[in-house]
């Protein structure tokens, strides 16, 4: 289930908030993909992928009571999934003094505020580019993104060839990611953000 089918998400975050066990779940099948994609935004290698996105669901379900005061999800998932991954490679570095883990720590929430605006930047510039596109290829490339759909999967919704499917979005992301270069500010989560849009 996609995260766009989550119809009540205000409703959800107050159940999970609550402990409920069910709509974690729900939550969690939602967003998985999502979470994903996020992680990629900061470790494109992927070696790590799985691990991160597991550990974040359940810092999410140790947290949880947070959620039904949270206004924003997607921007709440951001940081989190940010904060999770930089901690996770800082933890595989030798300790270093107390202070200077104080002074990162300011650091990051400074960077993180800095990392979420450009975030923002990008994600609209990232729509700005698709409401370009032909309604067809558009439509192929928010199933791929949005839904975390495989070429398989698309041509069998879309009732046409996986290798259109792959062309169209070929054709789209390539535009999305030549778009992105031109009109977005450049810095090193842009490389990153980009890292969603290889072919």
């Amino acid at each position: 289930m996609a995260f766009e089918n989550i119809h009540n998400e205000r409703e959800l975050l107050s159940r999970v908030a609550a402990g409920d066990r069910d709509a974690f779940k729900l939550l969690y099948s939602g967003y998985y993909p999502v979470v994903q994609r996020y992680v990629v935004l900061f470790e494109p290698s992927k070696k790590y992928l799985d691990e991160l996105t597991q550990d974040i669901f359940i810092k999410m379900w140790e947290k949880r009571e947070r959620m039904a005061e949270v206004e924003s999800f997607k921007d709440y998932l951001f940081l989190m999934v940010r904060n999770t991954v930089f901690n996770y490679f800082r933890s595989l570095k030798a300790r270093q003094p107390i202070r200077d883990l104080e002074d990162m720590e300011v650091e990051d929430r400074e960077q993180g505020a800095e990392d979420l605006l450009l975030y923002k930047q990008y994600y609209e510039i990232v729509i700005e580019a698709m409401e370009k596109l032909p309604e067809g290829r558009r439509q192929i490339l928010k199933m791929s993104i949005d839904r975390g759909m495989t070429l398989d999967e698309i041509a069998a919704e879309l009732e046409i060839s996986k290798s259109g499917v792959k062309n169209q979005l070929y054709k789209a992301t390539a535009y999305v990611r030549e778009y992105l270069k031109e009109h977005g500010e450049m810095s090193l989560l842009l490389f990153a953000f980009l890292s969603l849009f290889d072919n």
